[in-house]
């Protein structure tokens, strides 16, 4: 049950990085007209794969087998 809670907290905290650095994309600081200093394209790439990773992960708790050595092309 702990494995659930901890998979649905991390996709929520992704999940909202991801909305947040979706709106700071391709804005300027208010202060001084400048680019923002951090890659929130970058960050919200980064959301996307860890929720990636967190489906993988909740495949498997479910009992869903996944890796290449189950799919059906098989290991190459």
């Amino acid at each position: 049950m702990l494995d659930w809670i901890i998979s649905s907290a991390l996709a929520l905290g992704f999940i909202a990085l991801g909305v947040f650095s979706q709106s700071k994309l391709g804005t300027v600081r208010k202060k001084d007209q400048r680019p923002h200093q951090v890659p929130w394209g970058l960050i919200m790439i980064g959301c996307v794969f860890a929720l990636f990773m967190i489906v993988v992960h909740v495949l498997n708790l479910v009992g869903v087998e996944t890796g290449p050595e189950n799919s059906m092309f098989g290991r190459f």
